[in-house]
């Protein structure tokens, strides 16, 4: 009776130390869901990061873009063309285009005088992309790049004023066609992914160089 009991209780610990096969299934699958879980949380982590340093480089890239724009019309010269006895100045403007002289250059700073040309040209994706286009006077070293790419809008706009009196009014015209007068003002929008930007940049010559 004895011996019975013993080798009963002996059994019976044998048994509470193990696993059946339903709960190493069930372990198994819990373990296989985190592993799931876990593996997806990864890759929307790194998904997010991606996204967050493209939308860094972009802001970025926006950034250094009308820095360069900035200065370069800032400094545009209103120079008089070549054996021109008129004095029609080197400037052209429309909405998607505009072309003038200037002392800054993308490539070389403030060193020598430029032409420079923005561009707007379908990136065959349904959207526009913006290229500048440099040339050094009296030089054929022409120079593109693109500064821009994926924006749903981009156009320019010309403030015209006569002259500095106060009591003399201006105008934005989307199209350039004074050939005697420069503008006092070009002005940028710029539309991408819902978002609007302006950008008003001042032109500081006045005079006419020639």
């Amino acid at each position: 009776m004895t011996c019975r009991r013993l080798r009963h209780d002996l059994e019976g610990r044998g048994q509470g130390r193990g696993f059946t096969l339903l709960e190493v299934m069930i372990s198994i699958t819990l373990i296989s869901i985190l592993v799931v879980i876990i593996a997806g949380a990864m890759r929307l982590a790194n998904r997010s990061v991606e996204r967050g340093e493209r939308r860094s480089e972009e802001l970025e890239r926006f950034k250094v873009s009308f820095l360069v724009m900035d200065a370069q019309i800032q400094s545009a010269i209103p120079l008089v063309r070549a054996d021109d006895e008129a004095g029609r100045l080197f400037f052209e403007g429309s909405g998607d285009t505009v072309k003038f002289a200037s002392n800054y250059s993308l490539t070389g700073g403030y060193r020598g005088y430029v032409t420079v040309t923005y561009r707007v040209r379908p990136n065959g994706e349904g959207r526009n992309s913006l290229y500048i286009e440099e040339n050094t006077i009296g030089l054929e070293n022409t120079r593109e790049m693109r500064l821009l790419d994926g924006l749903d809008e981009i156009r320019f706009e010309y403030f015209r004023k006569e002259n500095d009196a106060d009591d003399t009014t201006g105008e934005w015209v989307e199209t350039w066609t004074d050939e005697l007068l420069f503008p006092r003002r070009i002005r940028v929008h710029v539309a991408r992914a819902g978002q609007k930007i302006q950008l008003t940049v001042p032109v500081r010559a006045r005079k006419a160089a020639s």
